[in-house]
């Protein structure tokens, strides 16, 4: 996972500099299954290709599959001839949750201790895992509506992390005691109470996706300095901005940037102890593509994989 951080670091620098190519992400909808269906592509100037097919079907738990799955293919950028393919599922969990670090590092306050996780998946996992690389946290709170969801949470990852993960069924809790929050969820209505946020509190969104869909309500979104992965695309497709814009309460100059211009110093992240600021992505190709090959790059180092030509 820090070496992910890393990488989406990078990553992000370069698409600040101007030296990645990202097509539009294409969207599909089956309606009929409550599925989504995403294409995702990427080239790092003379570094990288990538191109993810991932599909969100949030009734998949029922049938005992995940949430999200995808596939990536990796291409070399001199050539392009295909060098990888490789399931992407776990490797989406790991580039959203280092995404989620790397905010982290950068926004919250340094002498944050507390989380707040609303949804107890994969990908609250992930961030939590990337979170605990960038912050020394004393304590974790986590919701999600089936308890038995967060009590196995709680202890799986006390153990795996080593520190204290509590289960809390009331919402609030996960507010008011937490300097950093995460929503991971595919909530399509905020999933707590704006009011409560207190002064100094840095938010990571990451569960929505698509722009009728919101974890975060308006009076939380107002309030915040709010950065998001890239601007272009959240005007488009973030419901945290879209629904507030469509309400009058903001406008889309409530963007105060994209993260990339804070890690290269464009910008300035948190500049007081009391600010409150919110982080929002929906996923971007570049963190697919730099994590993709950071993934490739181990598995020649370890002698991984199976061979296959393409005829």
């Amino acid at each position: 996972m820090r070496e992910a951080i890393d990488a989406i670091e990078t990553g992000f620098i370069e698409l600040a500099e101007g030296n990645v190519q990202m097509p539009n992400r294409q969207i599909m909808n089956n309606i009929s299954r409550n599925g989504w269906i995403g294409v995702m592509s990427a080239y790092v100037k003379n570094r990288i290709i990538a191109t993810k097919i991932v599909t969100v079907y949030p009734d998949n738990p029922k049938l005992n599959l995940p949430t999200t799955m995808a596939t990536i293919i990796l291409n070399d950028s001199e050539t392009g001839m295909p060098l990888a393919v490789m399931d992407a599922s776990y490797l989406t969990s790991v580039r959203t949750g280092a995404l989620g670090g790397l905010a982290v590092r950068y926004l919250a306050r340094k002498d944050a201790r507390t989380v707040g996780i609303f949804g107890s998946g994969v990908q609250a996992r992930a961030q939590l895992e990337a979170i605990s690389e960038v912050m020394n946290i004393d304590l974790v709170y986590i919701f999600d509506l089936l308890p038995e969801a967060s009590k196995r949470f709680a202890e799986e990852m006390s153990k795996k992390l080593s520190i204290k993960v509590v289960s809390v069924r009331k919402t609030d809790l996960a507010v008011i005691n937490s300097d950093v929050i995460v929503t991971a969820t595919t909530s399509k209505i905020p999933v707590f109470d704006g009011s409560l946020v207190k002064p100094g509190t840095h938010i990571n969104a990451i569960g929505s996706h698509m722009s009728d869909m919101r974890e975060i309500d308006t009076e939380t979104v107002a309030k915040s300095k709010f950065i998001v992965d890239l601007k272009d695309v959240a005007i488009k497709e973030y419901g945290e901005l879209i629904i507030p814009i469509s309400e009058g309460v903001i406008t889309s100059d409530h963007i105060y940037g994209d993260l990339g211009e804070i890690v290269t110093g464009k910008k300035k992240g948190r500049v007081s102890s009391q600010e409150i600021t919110l982080f929002k992505s929906g996923g971007l190709a570049i963190q697919d593509a730099v994590t993709a090959n950071l993934a490739y790059k181990k598995a020649l180092e370890h002698g991984l994989g199976i061979s296959i030509k393409l005829d």
